[in-house]
């Protein structure tokens, strides 16, 4: 033994006690005695006790309620019964005892050498249970670090570099992943985006995606002119994966994206392929020869070839879908899977009008609605797109800090200045602006001065109004349970909005407010402003 095992005996007859003190001399037992239920109960609350004996029958509160009592304070102390009682034919008192998983019985008619193994083993059981749940939950902090750092590697949700806009949708099946998502600037408007699955789950799973990241990243550095070929890309990878982790294999979509010429160049190494829609054209053909090649270390062997490229053009409003098969193998309560590809389905639904920073969102919302959430893989959508910069609708990416908001705030006032040429209408724009922002960053970010949260922002100057869009992935929160005092009469009195006060004022600002929460991740939030009532 470690350590002294601390005990305490319950007993209301004195000779019992005597013989467990003798059964339990120290230094190897520190044991106290009490002969009556309360005195045991005051003494057990004060003190940190290995584990109790208890004596069954004892007069007034017996040791089934002095037993039931020590489990409303303490559910995991051992407790060993002691009791001289027989049992009845059916087994009762055994039942009740073996019915909590820490309670354990013990006749009266022991030895000392029996009953001083069973407490040693006990106690020895129980510290081994609490080491282990010491460890798991300490790989449990690790895996959920892993997980952090391993989102930290993907493309934020919503990103813009050059003309490319990319929206991404990540759902892992644990806390990390073996998914891969990555978007590498080749040149100007040209980039190499990688969507893959890595075989299997878990932490192998995850240290494969995460070698895979760097080893890309060296690649694209030291080959930039391979970096630009599929197929050159492919056969690095299978390189390093056989060569590195031979047990495992990649399915992925290597493409080269170039918005100069708009045009992708890509090879399907055993993926679910792309999914092309444009709002003008409608579905557009990726692959109508069903090239590609076996995923990626599947067999070390393999070698990509130029052949198998693909090559097609787009129109400038075309959106390139790419995913895992995590999408098509999430379940319903009786599992089943969607009858039909759900990206394709929803795809045309919440991409006719525009691809918006919520629309992969949205297509997981849908299945989630429809009773599909019986997730069984990662799940990752992405949407990559020309940021096409229509007339009069304004994008933007803030940081979700006090000072970038109210910097926000200010900077759509005078816009909205300049085009309508209405004070009152952009002063009210940047207290509403500024007041449902600060209560984002508050409320929903939890104030996180980092630089991974954002909030998307569009702002559309129509006929008749404007329409304001604002998405975050920050936590649920009800707009309504921050609706302080009703009664400012004149908006303009409020010169300047302050995080948690004044909501109401955006009712009166707002002709509508439409908030919803898509796949229980992404917040969008919409307010239409009306001209003319300045």
């Amino acid at each position: 033994m470690d350590k002294t095992i601390k005990v305490l005996a319950v007993d209301d007859e004195n000779y019992m006690l005597k013989i467990l003190k003798a059964c339990m001399p120290s230094p190897a037992f520190d044991l106290t005695a009490c002969s009556d239920a309360m005195t045991a109960m005051s003494v057990f609350k004060k003190g940190a006790f290995d584990i109790l004996l208890l004596d069954v029958v004892m007069p007034g509160i017996d040791g089934f309620e002095l037993h039931s009592l020590i489990r409303n304070v303490n559910a995991a102390v051992p407790i060993v019964m002691l009791t001289a009682k027989i049992d009845d034919v059916n087994g009762t008192m055994l039942k009740r005892i073996s019915s909590d998983k820490n309670t354990y019985y013990q006749s009266k008619s022991f030895t000392k050498e029996e009953l001083v193994a069973k407490i040693i083993d006990i106690v020895n059981k129980m510290k081994l249970e609490r080491e282990k749940k010491s460890y798991f939950e300490e790989m449990e902090k690790d895996i959920a670090l892993a997980g952090e750092v391993q989102r930290s590697m993907f493309p934020n949700w919503d990103t813009t570099l050059d003309t490319m806009r990319s929206r991404f949708y990540y759902r892992p099946y644990m806390k990390i992943t073996g998914d891969i998502y990555s978007i590498m600037r080749l040149s100007y408007n040209m980039f190499l985006c990688i969507l893959g699955d890595i075989s299997g789950h878990g932490i192998q799973a995850a240290l494969c995606m995460s070698a895979i990241q760097y080893s890309l990243a060296r690649f694209i550095r030291n080959f930039p002119e391979e970096a630009a070929k599929p197929h050159k890309v492919l056969n690095h990878l299978q390189d390093f994966m056989t060569g590195i982790v031979p047990d495992r294999y990649m399915t992925c979509l290597v493409s080269i994206i170039d918005f100069n010429n708009n045009t992708v160049c890509y090879q399907n190494a055993g993926h679910p392929d792309f999914v092309m829609y444009s709002r003008s054209m409608g579905f557009i053909p990726t692959n109508p020869e069903s090239k590609g090649a076996l995923p990626v270390g599947l067999f070390p062997t393999s070698n990509y070839k130029e052949s198998e490229n693909v090559l097609i053009g787009f129109p400038e409003d075309a959106v390139l879908f790419a995913y895992t098969d995590g999408l098509t193998d999430i379940q319903n309560v009786v599992g089943r899977t969607y009858n039909s590809d759900p990206l394709r389905e929803f795809v045309e639904t919440f991409s006719k009008d525009t691809v918006t920073s919520s629309s992969v969102f949205r297509i997981m919302d849908a299945l989630f609605k429809l009773g599909f959430n019986d997730v069984r893989d990662d799940i990752s959508i992405a949407a990559i797109s020309r940021n096409v910069q229509r007339e009069n609708c304004y994008e933007f990416s803030i940081k979700p800090m006090i000072s970038d908001v109210d910097h926000f705030a200010q900077k759509i006032s005078r816009l909205t200045l300049d085009k309508t040429k209405d004070e009152m209408l952009a002063a009210k724009i940047e207290i509403l602006l500024s007041e449902f922002l600060n209560n984002v960053v508050v409320h929903g970010l939890g104030n996180k001065n980092s630089q991974r949260p954002i909030i998307a922002a569009r702002i559309e100057f129509g006929k008749k109004n404007i329409l304001l869009t604002f998405c975050d992935k920050g936590k649920k929160w009800d707009m309504n349970a921050y609706n302080f005092d009703d009664g400012a009469s004149d908006i303009l009195n409020y010169t300047r909005a302050t995080s948690g006060r004044g909501l109401s004022l955006i009712k009166k600002i707002t002709s509508s407010v439409r908030r919803s929460r898509y796949a229980d991740t992404l917040n969008e939030t919409i307010f239409t402003v009306e001209y003319g009532n300045s």
